[in-house]
C-alpha cells in the first residue's frame, strides 16, 4: 500500500493529505494503517536526502531514468533502512518481494543491487561515528 501510495503522490495524482486519508480508508488494522503511514510520511519527509542517496549508489543509472514504480520502491526501501528500526536485509528482502510482484522481471534484481548498496552506505556512516 505505503508503495502505490507514494507512486500516485509522485505521478501527481495524490497529494500528501489526500494519500494519508486513502491509506486510512483502505487499511482498517490501526497498526498496519499507522504503519503505512509512517512509512509515506518518512519518505516524503526526506525524499530529498533519500533521492541524493539513491543517486550516489545507482551507477550508470539517473534517477529520472529509472521506472516510477521502481524509483518509488527504492525510496521506500531507503527511508526503512535509513528512518526506522526494520533491519536492512528485511527491508530490502520486503524492496524485491514488491517490485518482483509488481514491476518488471528484472526489477528483483536492480532494487536488491542499489539498495544493499544503501544498506553498506548506512553501515559505513554509523560506523564513522
Amino acid at each position: 500500500m505505503a508503495v502505490k501510495i507514494l507512486y500516485e503522490v509522485e505521478m501527481g495524482s495524490l497529494t500528501r493529505e489526500e494519500a494519508q486519508a486513502r491509506i486510512r480508508r483502505k487499511l482498517r488494522q490501526p497498526e498496519t494503517r499507522d504503519l503505512a503511514i509512517g512509512l509515506v510520511n518518512q519518505t516524503l519527509e526526506n525524499m530529498a536526502r533519500i533521492d541524493k542517496i539513491i543517486s550516489g549508489v545507482a551507477e550508470n543509472w539517473d534517477l529520472s531514468r529509472m521506472a516510477a514504480l521502481d524509483r518509488s520502491i527504492l525510496r521506500l526501501g531507503t527511508a526503512e533502512i535509513f528512518y526506522s528500526d526494520v533491519p536492512a536485509k528485511v527491508a530490502i528482502n520486503e524492496a524485491i518481494e514488491i517490485a518482483k510482484r509488481f514491476s518488471t522481471e528484472d526489477s528483483g534484481r536492480f532494487v536488491n543491487g542499489i539498495l544493499d548498496r544503501v544498506a553498506r552506505i548506512k553501515s559505513e556512516i554509523r560506523d564513522s561515528i
